[in-house]
């Protein structure tokens, strides 16, 4: 039986949690295998997630499971302002969402459905630039302007063993039992910074708040 997200109650921050619980590895009891085609766009940190996995996710977490409606359920998500991204073609294992983040998906054809029902065709396909290596030479690399690398923000994370780079402290832990650590962009993204690594530092999040709004910045 499907039901809309109003018939249920589903509100906006239960698909943030959804979101989160997926980001963390945990797809719920009745997982629902990737469509391959419709991904929903992460507010909190601009990276993609499987649609029909965190829809279900999110209704499981309601107590009810629905049979799924990929289309009434894109007009509800759209009315909570969440942005979404529709593959023109299915491609078997996609690397997005749960399978990863290769920003080159995002050079195949694919329209950005917008929350006040505008339609972008492309609007998500990233520009190659070229970053340093360690050893002086370039490499290329792919940056979107509203798509982040899950897979690069990890990396840094996971290197920072839940150390601020910053105050060299360990804050507190998160109910996984991780070492809670925010990802900083040294230069902003909004004065053009890239979403590259190098550009990149894990924080706690009193540093965080320093580097946004305190007189003086560490980095850049």
């Amino acid at each position: 039986m499907r039901r809309s997200f109003s018939e249920v109650g589903m509100t906006r921050s239960e698909i943030i949690s959804a979101i989160e619980c997926v980001k963390s590895g945990t797809l719920g009891e009745k997982y629902v295998s990737p469509s391959q085609t419709t991904y929903i766009l992460c507010p909190v940190d601009k990276t993609l997630w499987d649609f029909k996995i965190v829809i279900g996710l999110a209704f499981e977490n309601t107590g009810f499971v629905p049979s799924f409606g990929t289309s009434t359920h894109e007009r509800d998500v759209k009315s909570l302002g969440f942005v979404q991204v529709k593959f023109t073609r299915r491609v078997r294992n996609r690397c997005l969402g749960v399978r990863g983040c290769d920003l080159s998906e995002l050079l195949d054809e694919h329209t950005v459905l917008w929350p006040d029902g505008r339609k972008e065709s492309n609007g998500f396909a990233p520009q190659e630039v070229h970053t340093p290596n360690d050893d002086g030479s370039k490499k290329s690399v792919l940056v979107s302007r509203y798509v982040r690398n899950s897979k690069f923000k990890q990396e840094v994370l996971d290197n920072a063993g839940g150390i601020c780079d910053a105050c060299k402290k360990r804050i507190f832990q998160n109910l996984n039992g991780e070492w809670f650590l925010e990802v900083h962009h040294k230069r902003w993204l909004s004065e053009d910074g890239l979403d590259v690594i190098e550009n990149m530092v894990a924080l706690c999040p009193n540093c965080h708040r320093q580097e946004h709004f305190g007189k003086n910045r560490l980095y850049y």
